[in-house]
Protein backbone atom coordinates (compact mmCIF):
# COMPACT_ATOMS: atom_id res chain seq x y z
CA UNK A 1 0.00 0.00 0.00
CA UNK A 2 1.62 3.76 -1.08
CA UNK A 3 2.10 6.10 1.42
CA UNK A 4 -0.86 8.41 -0.14
CA UNK A 5 -3.04 5.43 -0.06
CA UNK A 6 -2.01 4.71 4.04
CA UNK A 7 -2.76 8.09 4.98
CA UNK A 8 -6.41 8.30 3.24
CA UNK A 9 -7.49 4.96 4.78
CA UNK A 10 -5.89 6.24 8.20
CA UNK A 11 -7.98 9.77 7.61
CA UNK A 12 -10.94 7.75 6.66
CA UNK A 13 -11.68 5.50 9.53
CA UNK A 14 -10.65 8.73 12.04
CA UNK A 15 -13.46 10.32 10.02
CA UNK A 16 -16.02 7.69 9.45
CA UNK A 17 -18.64 9.55 11.91
CA UNK A 18 -18.37 12.85 10.72
CA UNK A 19 -21.37 13.97 8.82
CA UNK A 20 -20.66 16.95 6.27
CA UNK A 21 -21.58 18.36 2.56
CA UNK A 22 -19.59 16.98 0.03
CA UNK A 23 -17.34 20.11 -1.59
CA UNK A 24 -15.66 18.62 -4.30
CA UNK A 25 -16.63 15.35 -6.73
CA UNK A 26 -20.16 13.42 -8.22
CA UNK A 27 -21.53 13.72 -5.17
CA UNK A 28 -20.44 17.81 -4.41
CA UNK A 29 -23.06 19.71 -2.33
CA UNK A 30 -25.04 16.42 -1.01
CA UNK A 31 -24.39 15.18 2.56
CA UNK A 32 -22.37 12.00 3.57
CA UNK A 33 -20.78 10.57 6.86
CA UNK A 34 -17.22 9.11 6.44
CA UNK A 35 -14.48 9.86 3.36
CA UNK A 36 -12.89 12.92 3.08
CA UNK A 37 -14.41 14.88 0.53
CA UNK A 38 -15.15 17.68 3.22
CA UNK A 39 -11.15 17.82 3.21
CA UNK A 40 -8.77 20.38 0.98
CA UNK A 41 -7.41 19.34 -1.57
CA UNK A 42 -3.88 18.51 0.07
CA UNK A 43 -5.15 16.14 2.48
CA UNK A 44 -4.43 13.87 0.11
CA UNK A 45 -7.34 13.95 -2.72
CA UNK A 46 -6.96 16.86 -5.70
CA UNK A 47 -10.17 17.87 -6.19
CA UNK A 48 -9.73 17.69 -10.00
CA UNK A 49 -12.76 15.45 -11.25
CA UNK A 50 -11.53 12.36 -12.77
CA UNK A 51 -12.29 11.84 -16.32
CA UNK A 52 -14.75 9.13 -16.42
CA UNK A 53 -16.36 11.42 -13.26
CA UNK A 54 -16.50 14.46 -16.21
CA UNK A 55 -17.74 11.62 -18.73
CA UNK A 56 -20.68 10.34 -16.97
CA UNK A 57 -21.57 14.13 -15.81
CA UNK A 58 -22.61 14.64 -19.53
CA UNK A 59 -25.05 11.98 -19.54
CA UNK A 60 -28.81 13.17 -19.46
CA UNK A 61 -30.55 10.17 -17.37
CA UNK A 62 -33.25 12.57 -16.16
CA UNK A 63 -36.45 10.57 -15.40
CA UNK A 64 -33.77 7.14 -15.53
CA UNK A 65 -33.96 3.61 -14.30
CA UNK A 66 -30.55 3.34 -12.88
CA UNK A 67 -28.69 0.11 -11.48
CA UNK A 68 -25.43 1.01 -9.75
CA UNK A 69 -24.02 -2.62 -9.48
CA UNK A 70 -21.47 -2.69 -6.82
CA UNK A 71 -22.42 0.50 -4.75
CA UNK A 72 -19.06 0.40 -2.94
CA UNK A 73 -19.14 3.76 -0.79
CA UNK A 74 -22.58 5.26 -2.16
CA UNK A 75 -20.79 8.23 -4.16
CA UNK A 76 -22.37 6.93 -7.73
CA UNK A 77 -25.52 6.14 -5.78
CA UNK A 78 -26.05 9.36 -4.67
CA UNK A 79 -25.10 11.49 -7.94
CA UNK A 80 -27.27 9.19 -9.89
CA UNK A 81 -30.13 9.59 -7.35
CA UNK A 82 -29.55 13.61 -7.68
CA UNK A 83 -28.91 12.94 -12.02
CA UNK A 84 -31.85 11.25 -12.52
CA UNK A 85 -34.68 13.61 -10.32
CA UNK A 86 -37.85 12.82 -8.85
CA UNK A 87 -39.20 10.87 -11.56
CA UNK A 88 -36.28 8.93 -11.81
CA UNK A 89 -35.00 5.72 -9.63
CA UNK A 90 -31.99 4.14 -8.34
CA UNK A 91 -31.24 0.49 -7.27
CA UNK A 92 -28.31 0.06 -5.51
CA UNK A 93 -26.63 -3.53 -5.14
CA UNK A 94 -23.85 -4.11 -2.87
CA UNK A 95 -22.80 -6.99 -1.10
CA UNK A 96 -20.32 -5.79 1.93
CA UNK A 97 -22.46 -5.23 4.42
CA UNK A 98 -19.78 -2.48 5.84
CA UNK A 99 -20.82 -0.32 2.60
CA UNK A 100 -24.25 -0.94 2.32
CA UNK A 101 -25.16 0.56 5.67
CA UNK A 102 -22.47 2.97 4.50
CA UNK A 103 -24.69 3.59 1.98
CA UNK A 104 -27.83 3.75 3.23
CA UNK A 105 -26.91 6.23 5.71
CA UNK A 106 -26.27 8.50 2.87
CA UNK A 107 -29.36 8.44 1.25
CA UNK A 108 -31.28 8.68 4.90
CA UNK A 109 -29.28 11.67 4.93
CA UNK A 110 -30.14 13.24 1.47
CA UNK A 111 -33.74 11.97 1.83
CA UNK A 112 -33.70 10.37 -1.47
CA UNK A 113 -36.74 8.44 -1.65
CA UNK A 114 -36.62 6.80 -4.69
CA UNK A 115 -33.32 5.01 -4.11
CA UNK A 116 -33.25 1.24 -2.88
CA UNK A 117 -30.45 0.02 -1.38
CA UNK A 118 -29.81 -4.37 -1.79
CA UNK A 119 -26.98 -5.96 0.25
CA UNK A 120 -26.55 -9.02 -2.61
CA UNK A 121 -23.73 -9.63 -4.72
CA UNK A 122 -24.82 -9.71 -8.58
CA UNK A 123 -23.57 -12.75 -10.86
CA UNK A 124 -24.30 -15.28 -13.32
CA UNK A 125 -26.70 -16.93 -10.86
CA UNK A 126 -28.37 -17.53 -7.18
CA UNK A 127 -26.53 -18.93 -4.41
CA UNK A 128 -23.33 -17.77 -1.74
CA UNK A 129 -19.58 -16.22 -2.93
CA UNK A 130 -16.78 -16.22 -1.17
CA UNK A 131 -16.10 -12.01 -0.18
CA UNK A 132 -12.88 -10.89 1.04
CA UNK A 133 -12.19 -6.81 2.21
CA UNK A 134 -10.59 -4.45 4.87
CA UNK A 135 -12.54 -3.16 6.89
CA UNK A 136 -10.86 0.55 7.11
CA UNK A 137 -10.88 0.57 2.72
CA UNK A 138 -14.70 -1.24 2.15
CA UNK A 139 -13.68 -0.28 -1.32
CA UNK A 140 -11.21 -3.37 -1.76
CA UNK A 141 -14.03 -5.44 -1.32
CA UNK A 142 -14.23 -8.13 -4.23
CA UNK A 143 -15.38 -11.98 -4.98
CA UNK A 144 -12.42 -12.58 -7.48
CA UNK A 145 -10.90 -15.66 -6.12
CA UNK A 146 -7.41 -14.29 -7.63
CA UNK A 147 -7.75 -10.96 -5.45
CA UNK A 148 -9.05 -12.20 -2.55
CA UNK A 149 -5.81 -14.05 -2.48
CA UNK A 150 -4.45 -10.58 -2.79
CA UNK A 151 -6.49 -9.24 0.05
CA UNK A 152 -5.65 -12.38 2.56
CA UNK A 153 -2.34 -11.53 2.65
CA UNK A 154 -3.30 -7.57 3.93
CA UNK A 155 -3.54 -6.98 7.68
CA UNK A 156 -6.95 -7.42 8.86
CA UNK A 157 -8.15 -9.09 5.62
CA UNK A 158 -11.94 -10.24 6.61
CA UNK A 159 -13.50 -13.09 4.59
CA UNK A 160 -17.39 -13.47 4.55
CA UNK A 161 -19.95 -15.68 2.82
CA UNK A 162 -22.89 -13.11 0.77
CA UNK A 163 -25.57 -13.75 -1.10
CA UNK A 164 -25.57 -13.30 -5.18
CA UNK A 165 -28.16 -13.92 -7.42
CA UNK A 166 -28.87 -13.09 -11.20
CA UNK A 167 -30.14 -9.74 -12.16
CA UNK A 168 -32.44 -11.42 -14.68
CA UNK A 169 -34.19 -13.41 -12.07
CA UNK A 170 -34.40 -10.32 -9.63
CA UNK A 171 -36.39 -8.60 -12.57
CA UNK A 172 -38.19 -11.54 -12.88
CA UNK A 173 -39.04 -12.72 -9.38
CA UNK A 174 -38.77 -9.53 -7.49
CA UNK A 175 -40.32 -7.27 -9.89
CA UNK A 176 -37.87 -4.59 -10.58
CA UNK A 177 -37.89 -2.51 -13.47
CA UNK A 178 -36.10 -3.26 -16.47
CA UNK A 179 -33.20 -0.38 -16.50
CA UNK A 180 -32.33 2.18 -18.58
CA UNK A 181 -28.87 2.97 -17.67
CA UNK A 182 -26.61 -0.14 -15.51
CA UNK A 183 -23.16 1.02 -13.88
CA UNK A 184 -21.08 -1.99 -13.02
CA UNK A 185 -17.71 -1.95 -10.73
CA UNK A 186 -17.36 -5.58 -9.20
CA UNK A 187 -13.59 -6.21 -8.66
CA UNK A 188 -13.36 -8.58 -11.54
CA UNK A 189 -16.49 -10.30 -11.90
CA UNK A 190 -17.73 -7.88 -14.33
CA UNK A 191 -18.09 -11.06 -16.99
CA UNK A 192 -20.36 -12.84 -14.51
CA UNK A 193 -22.29 -9.66 -13.71
CA UNK A 194 -23.44 -9.35 -17.70
CA UNK A 195 -24.11 -13.07 -18.53
CA UNK A 196 -26.60 -12.57 -15.18
CA UNK A 197 -28.47 -10.18 -17.13
CA UNK A 198 -28.59 -11.30 -20.40
CA UNK A 199 -32.05 -11.11 -20.87
CA UNK A 200 -32.28 -7.91 -19.58
CA UNK A 201 -29.08 -6.81 -21.76
CA UNK A 202 -31.29 -8.54 -25.28
CA UNK A 203 -34.77 -7.09 -23.93
CA UNK A 204 -34.17 -3.62 -22.56
CA UNK A 205 -30.57 -2.29 -24.39
CA UNK A 206 -29.43 -0.47 -21.11
CA UNK A 207 -26.66 1.96 -21.59
CA UNK A 208 -23.62 0.30 -19.72
CA UNK A 209 -20.61 2.36 -17.68
CA UNK A 210 -18.41 -0.79 -16.85
CA UNK A 211 -15.20 -0.01 -14.96
CA UNK A 212 -12.48 -3.13 -15.64
CA UNK A 213 -10.76 -4.86 -13.00
CA UNK A 214 -8.57 -8.06 -12.45
CA UNK A 215 -5.43 -8.91 -9.73
CA UNK A 216 -3.19 -8.10 -12.43
CA UNK A 217 -2.65 -6.91 -16.28
CA UNK A 218 -2.74 -10.86 -17.37
CA UNK A 219 -6.40 -11.19 -15.84
CA UNK A 220 -7.57 -7.42 -16.85
CA UNK A 221 -6.17 -8.53 -20.30
CA UNK A 222 -8.53 -11.63 -20.20
CA UNK A 223 -11.46 -9.87 -18.59
CA UNK A 224 -11.68 -7.26 -21.16
CA UNK A 225 -11.14 -9.53 -23.89
CA UNK A 226 -14.10 -11.38 -22.20
CA UNK A 227 -16.12 -9.03 -21.68
CA UNK A 228 -15.93 -7.24 -24.73
CA UNK A 229 -16.82 -9.98 -27.07
CA UNK A 230 -19.66 -10.80 -25.01
CA UNK A 231 -21.24 -7.50 -25.53
CA UNK A 232 -20.12 -7.28 -29.04
CA UNK A 233 -22.19 -10.25 -29.72
CA UNK A 234 -25.00 -8.84 -28.40
CA UNK A 235 -24.21 -5.72 -30.87
CA UNK A 236 -23.32 -3.05 -28.40
CA UNK A 237 -21.22 -0.22 -29.04
CA UNK A 238 -18.13 0.12 -27.00
CA UNK A 239 -16.30 3.07 -26.35
CA UNK A 240 -13.32 3.26 -23.79
CA UNK A 241 -13.39 6.38 -21.70
CA UNK A 242 -10.12 7.28 -20.97
CA UNK A 243 -8.82 7.14 -24.65
CA UNK A 244 -11.45 7.75 -26.10
CA UNK A 245 -11.17 5.02 -28.17
CA UNK A 246 -14.33 3.20 -29.88
CA UNK A 247 -13.42 -0.44 -29.02
CA UNK A 248 -13.24 -3.36 -31.20
CA UNK A 249 -11.90 -6.79 -31.42
CA UNK A 250 -8.90 -5.24 -33.14
CA UNK A 251 -8.06 -2.88 -30.64
CA UNK A 252 -9.43 -4.13 -27.08
CA UNK A 253 -6.67 -4.44 -24.92
CA UNK A 254 -6.83 -0.53 -24.75
CA UNK A 255 -9.96 -1.00 -22.91
CA UNK A 256 -8.33 -2.85 -19.82
CA UNK A 257 -7.25 0.09 -17.91
CA UNK A 258 -10.31 2.58 -16.88
CA UNK A 259 -13.83 2.35 -17.94
CA UNK A 260 -16.00 1.75 -20.93
CA UNK A 261 -19.30 3.03 -22.08
CA UNK A 262 -21.55 1.08 -24.56
CA UNK A 263 -24.53 1.38 -26.13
Amino acid sequence: MTLKKTITVNLSRFFRNHTYTSKHGLAKGLKRRGGLAFLPSFIPRSTEMLKEEIFIETLDLTGKTIYDIGGDQGIYTLFFARKVGEHGRVFTFEPNPVSHLHIETNVALNNFKHVNVRNVALGDKAGKLTFAFLPNDPGTGTADPLIIEQIRKMPGATVTEVNVDALDNLISTASLPKPDFAKIDVEGLELNVLRGMRATLEQARPQLFIEIHGADLEAKTKNIREVVSFLLELDYQIYHVESEQQISRTNMEFAREGHIYCT
